[in-house]
């Protein structure tokens, strides 16, 4: 296996969940913009082209979800 695919392989969730079902991951919107000061002036956390994107509050990273770091929590669903 190649190096790039031993590191796509480690990124990668484990058990099929990624960043987007953590405890530290926000879709929310309105938080996103609150917290980003400057997003609104190039465009706003309601677009269709942010699609699933949220903030990592662990890593203070806009960030599409797809992938898992070490500091994942899974969220508790109510």
């Amino acid at each position: 296996m190649s190096l790039l695919g031993r590191i796509r392989d480690a990124l990668l969730p484990r058990s099929g969940e990624g960043c987007a079902s953590c405890l530290h991951f926000c879709t929310e919107a309105g938080w996103i913009e609150a917290h980003l000061p400057g997003l609104s002036s190039l465009s706003s956390a309601h677009a269709s082209v942010r699609g699933e994107d949220g903030l990592c509050l662990s890593h203070n990273r806009l960030i599409n979800g797809r992938r898992r770091c070490a500091n994942y929590e899974a969220a508790h669903k109510a």
